[in-house]
């Protein structure tokens, strides 16, 4: 194939550009050195398929949907010359398919080319690559173009349209691509779809797996037997601010319940032990169950300025459920654990009743458990995005009894700048995309992790346990900021104790898995936990609340893309570092 060095477009490539014996090369060099004198290029024509995959650098993970160009008409070989560009789809000649068949490997192939060939030759802002893909599914690098057309009929804008984003929002990607490395500032920025309140597929259901443990049959802390998840959510508008006259207000928030239903667990409790990361945070109850080492009621989560008053929901169902508390037994101390929703939800207006708790508490059932803007974290909000309650479960090999391991999150903690998932700091492709005005602001929020296990465990071991939690908390990218609570809670429903026996028995006989064989539950609930929060997001559909404010939805499709393209990046390396 003879082509013009310096010209775009395609001009100077025409159907006879393609030669097949000396005589013609001669020929063709002879008239194009007459009209392009700055020179020829000379290369082997590649039978194949002409795809292009345009690049955005605002866009995360950067590559958009790989385009076909294909042909018709009666031409010997199959090339995007210059007439069949000017003339285009009017004519009949040439149709675009976005995005084309192809087989898995060649559509990773294709990409880790791509993005190998913009690492080696940068193109600010935006740009596309020329890929010709042989018979034999090998693709070919044919040229680079670090300005493409921006016409609705162009390869960048149809790319962009199958990522969802609309013409418009293409010029404002690169606009803001270019201001940030001129360091100008820009407010208004690139907004993504949501529908508040709404639930959404978990990261598992949307094919990421995290880790390499395989999750119980629910993929939630309902897969540990007996513990059952109760959800109360309140959420209104125009309500009446207390002491204001016809001010009116938003409501989010509620509460969730994790409830060991089996055994009656007043009475008979349940090993446990927690670990705090860092204290800016509450679990009331917490300390006396990290000196005894039991459980004997459920657990509640909900928000900050609420504790007290679901703390009195719990005693009252205890009362109501034993009437010997108070009486035979002294008193019971609740654990309810907090995480502050304010940035969404008006506190002043005082929800969260003695009665819901009980309506959460008694409402809580096996099975799925609802993730996302729900329960206690209808009004939280995880590295900039909606999202508060996530569950997670692994299940060990049977060789080690096929113990399971659960977790429930109520996440409000995290930066988006530092999001990470499977291993990538998407978030530092999605922070320039998100109005950093919008956002929750110097508070960095808090979360709560509730552990349970069916192994059983002494009260030491879930101390260990709690702690490789925290770990998993780290994997998703928090690193326990000032202002965050971190704290995390485990129970074994595999060690019971009778009350009566802690009373009356002088010595105690549990049964508990040997150290030396921990690891594989450490790993379980560093893996459970990572995946719970990022439930607590995926399966969030964005949050309105008060003052107008909004916590937008995490964008799933691009973590998905972008995840896909790393891994085609890192197949492509790789490839080319075993030849």
């Amino acid at each position: 194939m003879i082509k013009p060095n310096y010209e775009g477009s395609g001009r100077g490539i025409h159907q006879d550009s393609v030669v097949e014996s000396p005589k013609k090369a001669r020929e063709l060099i002879d008239s194009l050195l007459e009209e392009f004198p700055e020179g020829l290029s000379a290369e082997e024509f590649i039978p194949g398929r002409e795809l292009t995959v345009p690049m955005l650098e605002s866009f995360p993970g950067h590559l958009l949907e790989i385009v076909e160009h294909t042909f018709s008409g009666k031409s010997k070989h199959k090339i995007f010359d210059y007439e069949r560009k000017t003339r285009g789809e009017d004519e009949g000649t040439v149709q675009v398919v976005c995005p084309p068949e192809l087989s898995s490997q060649e559509r990773h192939d294709v990409l880790a080319l791509a993005d190998q060939v913009f690492q080696t030759m940068p193109c600010p802002d935006l740009g596309r690559v020329d890929i010709r893909l042989r018979e034999d599914g090998t693709p070919y690098f044919i040229e680079i173009n670090p300005l493409p057309r921006l016409l609705a009929d162009g390869s960048m804008i149809i790319a962009a349209k199958a990522k969802g984003i609309a013409h418009a929002d293409v010029f404002d990607m690169v606009i803001r691509s270019a201001a940030r490395r001129y360091g100008i500032p820009l407010v208004k920025q690139v907004q993504f779809p949501s529908v508040p309140g709404e639930s959404r597929a978990s990261a598992r259901e949307l094919g990421l797996t995290v880790g390499r443990m395989p999750p119980g049959p629910w993929n939630a802390i309902t897969d540990v037997g007996e513990v059952h998840v109760g959800h109360f959510t309140d959420i209104e508008d125009d309500v009446p601010l207390p002491g204001q006259d016809g001010e009116k207000t938003r409501v989010r928030t509620g509460i969730t319940a994790v409830v060991p239903r089996a055994g009656d667990l007043f009475n008979n409790h349940l090993a446990a032990r927690g670990f705090v990361l860092n204290g800016i945070g509450e679990m009331s109850g917490l300390t006396q169950a990290m000196e005894w080492g039991w459980l004997e009621t459920p657990i509640l989560l909900t928000n900050t300025m609420s504790v007290g008053q679901v703390h009195t929901g719990i005693i009252r169902h205890m009362v109501s459920a034993h009437p010997e508390l108070g009486n035979q037994v002294a008193v019971t101390i609740p654990l309810v654990g907090e995480t502050d929703d304010s940035f969404l939800n008006d506190v002043r207006v005082f929800r969260n009743t003695p009665e819901q708790a009980i309506l959460a508490i008694r409402g809580a059932k096996s099975g799925p458990v609802p993730q996302g803007s729900i329960g206690g974290g209808t009004g939280m909000v995880s590295f900039d995005f909606s999202g508060g309650i996530g569950t997670s479960s692994r299940v060990l090999p049977r060789n080690f009894e096929s113990y399971t391991v659960g977790v429930l999150v109520q996440a409000n903690f995290g930066k988006m700048r530092n999001l990470t998932v499977d291993g990538a700091v998407v978030g530092r492709e999605l922070d320039p995309l998100y109005p950093y005005a919008e956002r929750r602001g110097k508070t960095y929020g808090s979360v709560v992790v509730v552990v349970a296990t069916d192994a059983p465990l002494l009260p030491a071991q879930l101390n260990r346990l709690s702690k490789r939690a925290a770990l998993g908390l780290g994997r998703v990218g928090s690193f326990a900021a000032t202002t965050s609570g971190e704290i995390v809670f485990a129970f074994s429903t595999g060690n019971r104790v009778p009350r009566i026996a802690k009373e009356q028995s002088p010595t105690l006989n549990l049964t508990f898995v040997n150290d030396e064989h921990m690891n594989l539950l450490y790993e379980a609930v560093i893996e459970a936990t990572e995946e719970a929060v990022l439930n607590a997001m995926f399966c969030s559909g964005g949050m309105t609340g008060h003052h107008n404010r909004f916590a937008p939805p995490l964008p799933a499709e691009m973590v998905q893309e972008f995840l896909i393209n790393r891994q085609a990046s890192a197949k492509g390396i790789r490839g080319e570092s075993e030849h």
